[in-house]
């Protein structure tokens, strides 16, 4: 309770200051936590060795700390939401690539799509962009306490998009938004809840998040690649990449597999390019042993969700 009634107030205070205070206010915030958290310091660290392995350390530790300001930067964007000129964000601070390449043709195509992305720069702001645009947006979220979710979420969707944490009814609109027609916004770089694999990701296994391209092969919905990255003071640069290649063999579990590597190429591109704008600070590569007891009964889950809705048994 109290720790929600302090993500409230902050959220209610920080929202009502201009960026131009607010983005310093938080990245001194960033550089605090640096020196004063020496655990998150070490998950980040062990993450960016992974991605730029041969490079100095004084380099990995300006990454770091870039990883840090994006991180504490979201919390603003977030905070800021309700407040932001959804018009001025478009014409003033965001560039965007692939719109009508590969996200209008998709959508045009009637099967639903799924927009699969990162914890990269900031996709949930550039993200909002496409409500100026017209078009919609159900987006599964990291489940945290409910009530935290509830705040998160209202911030989130205050400017016409849906969001809602990862959960078996969530999952269900996930299908159902699909099977309109509509777009999904999915995460594809963190193990947070439903099915995973142990995959290689720069060259090491990780755990790896397969539920997208698993509901893309089970309805027949593109994938499209999405990510972003922080440009100078506040501006966003987005890009919608072609439709990932997935294959329909009839063996789902090797097609869902050979879909995520495809992923994961394209994951591992962007982090190549800009190690920095990674914002994830939990430990990535530890994660295997552990979440291999988990993975059975999370997929027998997400498959009695997917069974539901072709109206199987």
């Amino acid at each position: 309770m109290l720790k929600f009634l302090f993500y409230w107030i902050a959220f209610h205070t920080l929202g009502r200051l201009p960026l131009s205070f607010l983005y310093p206010l938080m990245s001194g915030t960033a550089w605090a936590a640096y020196h004063l958290a020496p655990g998150v310091r070490r998950n980040i660290h062990d993450n960016l060795r992974h991605v730029m392995p041969d490079v100095p350390e004084a380099e990995v530790r300006g990454a770091a700390k870039q990883v840090l300001r994006n991180v504490a930067l979201y919390y603003a964007d977030v905070a800021h939401l309700p407040r932001m000129d959804l018009r001025a964000f478009f014409e003033k601070r965001l560039v965007f690539h692939g719109l009508d390449e590969y996200l209008r043709p998709a959508i045009a195509e009637g099967k639903g799509v799924i927009t699969l992305s990162a914890h990269y720069g900031n996709p949930e702001l550039a993200m909002q962009a496409f409500a100026h645009l017209g078009i919609h947006v159900f987006a599964l979220t990291e489940p945290v306490h409910p009530r935290m979710s509830k705040l998160m979420d209202e911030y989130r969707a205050s400017k016409g998009h849906e969001f809602g944490p990862v959960n078996r009814g969530n999952v269900k609109r996930v299908f159902q938004t699909l099977k309109r027609g509509g777009v999904v916004a999915l995460m594809g770089d963190r193990d947070i809840e439903g099915p995973k694999e142990a995959l290689p990701f720069f060259g090491e296994s990780a755990l790896m998040p397969t539920g997208p391209i698993e509901v893309a092969i089970r309805t027949g919905a593109p994938v499209i690649p999405c990510f972003s990255a922080r440009r100078g003071k506040y501006g966003i640069e987005g890009w919608v990449e072609e439709p990932l290649e997935l294959k329909r063999t009839g063996d789902t579990q090797a097609d869902v597999i050979a879909g995520t590597r495809e992923y994961i190429e394209r994951l591992e591109s962007r982090l190549r390019s800009d190690p920095g704008q990674w914002a994830v600070i939990e430990r990535i590569w530890d994660e295997v042993e552990e979440g291999r007891g988990q993975k059975s009964e999370v997929r027998e889950e997400k498959s009695e969700v997917v069974a539901g809705e072709r109206g199987d048994g």
